[in-house]
């Protein structure tokens, strides 16, 4: 077996993965309530927040931005800033003006006043819909709670418009999911190891429950999806994995119609080898282990260690995106239910280790190449940098967004514009786990995170920048991009939401000053 650093600058080949589309009939709409999705919240507090569209929501919307009959259609705020990346963005407002203080600068015809206009309803069809805030290039899918926040990304994804008996629809993956991942949220280990139950053939988001029940806000949203059941897999609705499988969350299922799957293990690694064997059997029942269509066989490893499961965290949207399997290891020590997970691949295995020595050890890294091929996800590049850079989550996320492993075709290779991204509060590993789906359908969009709710990472502000479309002849001829900001204004606040909504407006390549930007050929592989 062999084992060998693999980085974003490693040699790019052709990812075949989805397009980026945005899902039909998708309603772009006004926020709800505020609060810290970091937060487990409680389904009390969750609830009416959720269900409910109050005058609050537009005081939010136009305190973000000036809102005018000419830049607000369909429910969609559209901020006025200026297009192209040649130069810093400016400042944007950070929150409402205090009485008699309306800064010139930033309202220079006055401060717009009131609590909004008009008011977004819900189609009729679906009055559960939760409304949200979009500009140009980014879209807010609003949580005050992890609750809201999975119940945010399942709505934008699914719309569940067509009828279940209707021709087709069984199979109409765009407009139905067909199973669900109940999880609780406040178990990042757990919650983490659940992901690859999100890919195809399960296509089973993820939406947060409680030890103790459901709360009315993903009740609801259980409802209003109506998934259609895994067709190959008994039929199965949902899967209820760690303390989501108790006796208050399933008899409240069974009794509503749903067909459930308890998915438990003794610990975090029994846990993650059980998900393997369960996806495995799905997705590839001639072997029972999950596998690309050209055989790899790829696991996603990160460390159990204090908090640094957040290297792996970007691993959760590339295993909803593509079929792998993920497991743990401590800095130091493999557990024996990670080696039974590893030994089903017969020595193919593709290991990917998610954070550098100090995350998980060399000594570790070569007991792991005993059953296959170990690469490193990571900041460092021997050719780049003389001395071993300093890793940390911002970085590691934005290396694998770079990163293309032609033998296992893991990597989202964006080097280029013409893709979606996925944004979030280094410290909401709920939301980067519920947001997971984000790059199982749509836009497919990787995850990136912010240090805080006030300041967009400068590695990430520059690599937004860097991917930002240019255009030579018209900017009609696109791509475009799009990040998805998840979470409240207390997350990630409106200032960075507007700021990246700048650095990602089509530029003018041929401008003097224009020292950013790139077209979609610079993600274009290498045959």
């Amino acid at each position: 077996m062999s084992y060998k650093s693999l980085n974003s600058t490693a040699l790019p080949r052709m990812l075949l993965a989805g397009g980026a589309a945005l899902i039909a009939a998708a309603v772009i709409w006004l926020v709800v309530a505020d609060g810290n999705a970091g937060a487990a919240g409680t389904p009390d507090s969750d609830t009416t927040a959720a269900a409910t569209t109050t005058a609050t929501t537009a005081t939010t919307a136009t305190q973000a931005g000036t809102t005018t009959a000419g830049s607000t259609t369909a429910g969609t705020t559209t901020t006025s800033t200026q297009g192209g990346s040649s130069s810093k963005a400016p400042a944007s407002k950070s929150a409402a003006p205090a009485a008699g203080a309306c800064d010139p600068n930033m309202d220079p015809f006055g401060c717009p006043t009131g609590n909004g206009d008009f008011k977004v309803p819900p189609p009729p069809e679906e009055p559960t819909l939760i409304p949200t805030i979009a500009t140009k290039t980014t879209t807010r899918l609003y949580g005050a709670n992890p609750y809201q926040e999975a119940v945010s990304v399942t709505q934008h994804i699914w719309p569940a418009a067509i009828p279940l008996n209707a021709p087709g629809e069984n199979d109409n993956d765009p407009d139905r999911p067909w199973a669900l991942t109940l999880l609780v949220p406040n178990d990042p280990l757990t919650a983490i190891t659940a992901t690859p139950l999100i890919h195809f053939p399960d296509d089973a988001p993820v939406l947060y429950v409680t030890k103790n029940g459901i709360p009315k806000v993903t009740l609801n949203e259980i409802k209003r999806l109506g998934d259609t059941g895994i067709s190959r897999y008994n039929n199965v609705d949902a899967f209820l994995v760690g303390d989501a499988a108790n006796p208050a969350v399933e008899s409240k299922l069974k009794s509503i119609g749903l067909i459930t799957k308890e998915v438990t293990g003794s610990s975090v690694p029994d846990l993650a080898n059980t998900v393997d064997q369960l996806y495995g059997s799905i997705q590839n029942p001639d072997t029972g282990v999950p596998a690309m269509d050209n055989g790899a066989e790829n696991v996603m490893i990160g460390s159990m260690d204090g908090t640094d499961y957040r290297y792996l965290l970007p691993a959760t949207h590339w295993v909803a995106h593509m079929a792998s399997g993920l497991a743990w290891v401590s800095k130091n020590s493999v557990p024996q239910a990670t080696i039974d997970l590893l030994k089903r691949r017969n020595g193919n295995a593709r290991i990917y280790l998610f954070g550098g020595p100090d995350q998980i050890s060399g000594s570790v890294a070569s007991q792991l190449a005993q059953y296959g091929t170990v690469l490193r996800v990571t900041n460092n590049d021997n050719v780049a940098f003389n001395a071993n850079p300093v890793d940390n989550p911002v970085d590691t996320a934005i290396a694998f967004a770079k990163m293309w492993d032609g033998a296992g075709e893991v990597g989202w290779k964006i080097t280029g514009p013409g893709h979606g991204f996925t944004l979030v509060n280094i410290n909401d590993w709920q939301a980067g786990v519920a947001s997971a789906p984000l790059s199982h359908l749509g836009f497919h969009a990787p995850l990136l995170f912010t240090n805080g709710p006030t300041q967009l990472a400068s590695d990430v502000d520059g690599y937004l920048s860097s991917v930002a479309p240019t255009y030579l002849t018209t900017p009609a001829d696109g791509p475009y991009n799009m990040t998805y900001v998840i979470g409240s204004w207390s997350q990630i606040d409106w200032a960075q939401q507007s700021h990246i909504d700048y650095i990602s407006e089509m530029g003018n390549r041929r401008l003097w000053n224009t020292n950013s930007g790139a077209t979609y050929g610079s993600s274009a592989p290498i045959p």
